[in-house]
């Protein structure tokens, strides 16, 4: 079992948001994806729910890429913009990217702030069940919703 990271995502309101994700010494080939935004930790409404999707275009979380490679090979690919601390460019990395996309639509209808033009906090989570293994928790944090002007 392995702490679960605090990584805080931020979107604006009238755009879609993306993120790529590096998971380093995982290869989450064959996992499957789970990801929620809701207004409050421990249930509240839910804002957002993101399963696993292979295109860029949909609505939710996917493999980019998931495999081993020499550390120098993940960055002439540009999977890594350097050598990770403590290993050298010949050394062997598991090394998966997962991508979310959460839609303009998505993001438009999600609670405003109770202030006109404050920002609005939620919080996400993103559960991965890696293939042949549990599901379990890897990253989750608070979620703001920017407020904008053009919409």
């Amino acid at each position: 079992m392995h702490q679960p990271g605090r990584l805080p995502l931020a979107g604006d309101r009238w755009t879609p948001l993306t993120r790529t994700i590096r998971f380093l010494r995982l290869d989450f080939t064959g996992a499957t994806f789970k990801m929620q935004v809701r207004d409050r930790k421990d249930g509240g409404a839910l804002r957002a729910d993101l399963g696993t999707v292979v295109s860029s275009s949909a609505e939710g979380v996917r493999l980019i890429y998931g495999g081993t490679a020499t550390v120098s090979a993940h960055i002439t690919a540009g999977r890594l913009d350097d050598v990770p601390t403590g290993m050298s460019g010949a050394d062997s990395l598991a090394l998966s990217l997962v991508g979310i996309r959460i839609n303009e639509s998505t993001m438009e209808a999600m609670t405003p702030a109770t202030e006109i033009g404050d920002d609005a906090t939620a919080y996400w989570d993103l559960h991965i069940t890696p293939s042949g293994g549990l599901k379990d928790l890897y990253l989750y944090g608070p979620f703001t919703i920017r407020a904008g002007a053009t919409e």
